[in-house]
């Protein structure tokens, strides 16, 4: 009888021993299949985290520079002054303050219509009273920025405000915001919105007629910028 239960015990383990031996193979092939999922699963989901994660980051960096500008903008300082008269008569070209050096004015200053809509520069200055150069002025000519896109331009000055030696590729939309990036006025104010394009005569460029948020005759006062550098 014990010779019949250690026969019995031995011919399950060599048993156990060949499904062992002859499926071993299947099942690693089936494990590396089932891990091989796994990690191709878990390393896309990797990818389209981080994507999203880089996305995200450019996203947050456009949001953070819109708030140091709007910071900046703060901290800076205005000092309000009352439009004596336009200079000639009836001209946009060139408007006289009641601030002077008195008040710390000095020649460059920036001349807001609002806080973030520029007018102009301080031309000459006298003790009691200022003289401002507009963007209407014809021979104003400053870099500005078109639009989302950031299409570089020249603004000149008229009465009839123009932006000039735009690429003839640019897409250019009506409405589109334009703002000043010349160093010498601060960046990123605005200056009007699109509101006709063309070429030039030799087709080279475009051309487009710009919109001021404002009418320089209904303008009472201004705000300069005296901490501007």
């Amino acid at each position: 009888m014990k010779t019949l239960k250690g026969f019995f015990k031995a011919f399950v383990l060599i048993a156990i021993f060949v499904v062992i031996f002859f499926f071993r193979n299947e099942a690693t092939s089936a494990l590396s299949c089932v891990r091989g999922f796994f990690v191709s699963f878990f390393h896309s989901a990797d990818y389209r985290t981080f994507a999203d994660m880089k996305t995200e980051n450019i996203s947050l960096k456009k949001e953070l520079e819109k708030l140091r500008v709007l910071e900046a903008r703060d901290k800076s300082q205005f000092l309000e002054a009352r439009v004596y008269s336009r200079y000639p008569f009836s001209d946009k070209n060139i408007i006289v303050l009641d601030k002077g050096t008195a008040d710390g004015v000095t020649e460059g200053m920036p001349v807001l219509v609002k806080k973030n809509i520029l007018l102009g520069k301080i031309k000459s200055v006298r003790q009691f009273q200022s003289e401002v150069v507009t963007i209407f002025d014809p021979d104003w000519k400053s870099t500005v920025s078109i639009g989302s896109s950031h299409v570089k331009a020249v603004l000149r000055g008229a009465n009839t405000l123009r932006a000039e030696l735009i690429p003839k590729d640019a897409n250019l939309k009506l409405g589109d915001e334009v703002q000043n990036i010349a160093q010498e006025l601060p960046i990123g104010f605005l200056v009007g919105v699109i509101r006709a394009t063309s070429t030039d005569d030799k087709k080279i460029w475009q051309l487009a007629t710009i919109e001021a948020p404002f009418s320089v005759e209904e303008i009472d006062s201004v705000l300069i910028m005296t901490n501007f550098k």
